[in-house]
C-alpha cells in the first residue's frame, strides 16, 4: 500500500510539469498551423519530455522515500507505477490534440507513418488521409503508451547509472553511445550480409514489415521489463549519498 501512496504523490508531483509542458506544446503548435504547411510525428515531443522526466525522477523522490523510511522495493514499486498513469494519459491527450490540429493541418502520427492505411505515403509524399477508425486510434495510443513508457525508463536507468559512478566513470557512461554507434557502423558498413539482417531484424520486432504495431508494443514492453529490472538492482545497492 505504500508504494501505491508514494506513486499517487509522484503522479501528482507531476502535474504542474505535464500542464507547462502541454501549454507550451499547444502555443507552438498553434503557431505552426497559423503558418500552415506539413507537420508530422510531433508526439516526438513527448517523448522527449518524459525521456526529461525520467532523467529527474530518481534523486529527489529517493532521498524522499529515505527519509520517511520507505523501503527500496516500495520506493520501485511506486516508480513503476507512476509511469503507466502519466504516459496512458498523455498518449491519449496526445492523440486529441493530433486529431483537433488536423482539422486544420495535415500531420500524421508517428504510428501513421509507421503502420497507417495505404492511403497514407509518407515517403512519397502523397496526400495522407487520417483515420477515426476505432483500430487506428486504439493502435496509436498503445503504440504511443508503450513508447512512453520505454523511453521514461532509459531516462530513469541513465540518471541511476550516472548517481553510482565517479566523474571518470560518468564520462564513458556518456561517451559509450557514440562508441557503440561507431562500432556498429563499422561492422555494417564491412559486413552488408549483416546489415541485411540487421535491418530485417529491426523491421520484424517493431513490426514495420507487416504493419503489425503490436509488434512493437511488446517489443516496448519487453525493454521496459528489462530496463526496470537494472533498475531495480541499482535501487537495492543505492545510498543517500552526503554532500
Amino acid at each position: 500500500m505504500t508504494s501505491y501512496k508514494l506513486a499517487k504523490y509522484n503522479i501528482k508531483s507531476s502535474h504542474k510539469s505535464i500542464i507547462i509542458f502541454y501549454l507550451i506544446f499547444t502555443g507552438v503548435i498553434t503557431a505552426l498551423g497559423m503558418v500552415g504547411g506539413y507537420t508530422s510525428g510531433l508526439e516526438f515531443s513527448s517523448v522527449i519530455f518524459l525521456f526529461v522526466i525520467g532523467l529527474n525522477s530518481f534523486k529527489e523522490n529517493f532521498y524522499f522515500s529515505q527519509a520517511n523510511n520507505i523501503s527500496r522495493e516500495d520506493y520501485f514499486k511506486s516508480m513503476a507505477v507512476t509511469i503507466l498513469p502519466v504516459a496512458l494519459g498523455m498518449s491519449i491527450i496526445d492523440l486529441v490534440i493530433n486529431r483537433i490540429y488536423n482539422v486544420f493541418v495535415a500531420s500524421p502520427t508517428i504510428y501513421d507513418m509507421a503502420y497507417g492505411s495505404s492511403s497514407y505515403s509518407f515517403i512519397n509524399g502523397e496526400t495522407w488521409t487520417r483515420s477515426n477508425s476505432i483500430q487506428t486510434l486504439f493502435g496509436t495510443v498503445t503504440f504511443l503508451f508503450a513508447l512512453y513508457i520505454v523511453v521514461f525508463a532509459i531516462g530513469l536507468l541513465i540518471t541511476m547509472i550516472y548517481y553510482k559512478c565517479n566523474k571518470t566513470m560518468k564520462i564513458l557512461v556518456t561517451l559509450s553511445p557514440l562508441f557503440f554507434q561507431a562500432i556498429l557502423g563499422v561492422i555494417l558498413y564491412n559486413s552488408p550480409e549483416f546489415e541485411g539482417k540487421y535491418e530485417v531484424f529491426i523491421e520484424n520486432i517493431l513490426g514495420i514489415n507487416t504493419r503489425n504495431s503490436y509488434m512493437a508494443v511488446m517489443t516496448f514492453i519487453c525493454l521496459f521489463i528489462i530496463f526496470m529490472f537494472f533498475v531495480y538492482i541499482l535501487v537495492r545497492k543505492a545510498v543517500v549519498k552526503r554532500v
